[in-house]
């Protein structure tokens, strides 16, 4: 069993932790495993009634360390207050849990590891984006930012998707969890964990004009709200507002459902350092 305290619920009287268990305890690759969450508060109780963020009391994010694969999943709560999801993993090696709940005001992601064994494969090289669009399932993405990508400097991505075949502005995508977009950005070392969720439509102009604003690094993790979206389903440019606490590579996964279709579209890019006057 591992255990895992968070590091973003500093701020408040409580700690909280994930335990953690696979069944079996030993996972290879290719055979259905069952991944089982408990939450406990600092006096070891478990905590049952997690908040609903985005339709969902907990997001789960498996992420292999060469970022080459990415599921994100809901475990359910069983009887026992204990959240389970079963899951294939396809390939031998290392994966990281990105554990996303809200048990109180504050978001937490709690960070795990699982071992898959096997036979061992080479680990995929994370390499900077040649080019900001990409295609998925009929989907053209185009990815701009409104300003250079710097650590911690607030920061505008702007997502333009459009119809591979039509070449015209998609304006039918579908909710997605209660949104019309889902982002979830991690650093190499898979030290930095963002969740970020698209800007409401009279929040993307203020955003852009504070778009040169430093960041702490406190904020980096926490970036989900429990607050409903609004969204219009003719959009077809989908934004949001982030920053990246350090430099170095970065792959942003962006979810987007059309047609009952829920596709991932991944994006590289590299951050660079801060300006300094």
């Amino acid at each position: 069993m591992t255990l895992a305290e968070n590091t973003l619920a500093t701020t408040t009287a409580c700690v909280y932790r994930t335990e953690f268990k696979s069944e079996p305890a030993e996972v290879n690759a290719g055979e259905t495993v069952a991944l089982v969450f408990t939450i406990r508060n600092a006096e070891g109780e478990v905590v049952r009634n997690l908040q609903i963020v985005h339709e969902q009391a907990m997001h789960l994010l498996i992420i292999s360390d060469d970022l080459s694969e990415f599921y994100h999943l809901h475990p359910k709560q069983e009887a026992d207050g204990s959240f389970r999801v079963t899951h294939l993993f396809p390939r031998t090696g290392n994966y990281w849990l990105y554990v996303d709940y809200t048990p109180d005001t504050h978001q937490v992601v709690d960070q795990l590891s699982l071992q898959i064994r096997g036979e061992a494969r080479e680990a995929i090289a994370l390499v900077e984006d040649e080019s900001t669009t990409k295609t998925v399932d009929g989907l053209r993405v185009t990815m701009k930012s409104n300003q250079p990508l710097r650590a911690g400097e607030a920061v505008m991505l702007d997502f333009a998707v459009e119809d591979e075949q039509t070449n015209e502005p998609v304006a039918d995508l579908q909710p997605y969890l209660g949104a019309l977009a889902h982002f979830v950005i991690i650093s190499e070392n898979g030290a930095e964990f963002l969740h970020v969720h698209p800007m409401e439509p009279h929040e993307v102009s203020t955003a852009h004009s504070a778009s040169h604003a430093v960041i702490s690094p406190a904020h980096h993790q926490q970036t989900q709200s429990n607050k409903l979206h609004t969204f219009d389903s003719s959009a077809t440019q989908i934004s949001a507002h982030t920053s990246f606490p350090h430099a170095g590579l970065y792959k942003i996964w962006a979810q987007f459902q059309r047609h009952g279709l829920v596709m991932t579209v991944p994006f590289v890019v590299r951050v660079a350092e801060r300006e300094t006057l």
